[in-house]
């Protein structure tokens, strides 16, 4: 009852009882919970971000780990599966009013 195993083979297809590693910023299971020899769930990593543009930005000095639990309760803390918020436009105005001025709605 307690296998550690994933039921099945493609990503997204685990049952809510299973537990997994959650990646926050993906909002994507990561992969099952991987034991230790004495019976604790290992901590997983999250690996390294590549170094910021950002001048003057303070570097983490401690390592973070991915969240881990229940499949149920991942997917509803991190919402994997159901309506995704919007992806911000990758268009900028000046584009958008272009296009606007080239193809009227109204016409």
């Amino acid at each position: 009852m307690n296998d550690p195993t994933p039921s099945a083979s493609a990503p997204g297809t685990y049952r809510d009882e299973e537990l997994v590693y959650a990646d926050p910023e993906s909002r994507t299971v990561v992969g099952p919970v991987e034991w230790s020899k004495s019976g604790n769930p290992k901590s997983r990593p999250i690996p390294k971000q590549a170094e910021s543009s950002v001048p003057g930005e303070k570097k983490r000095s401690w390592r973070t780990y991915f969240p881990w639990g229940t499949y149920r309760s991942m997917k509803r803390f991190f919402r994997f599966e159901g309506k995704q918020k919007k992806v911000d436009p990758d268009k900028t105005l000046d584009q958008v009013i272009q296009k606007a001025l080239e193809q009227a709605y109204w016409d």
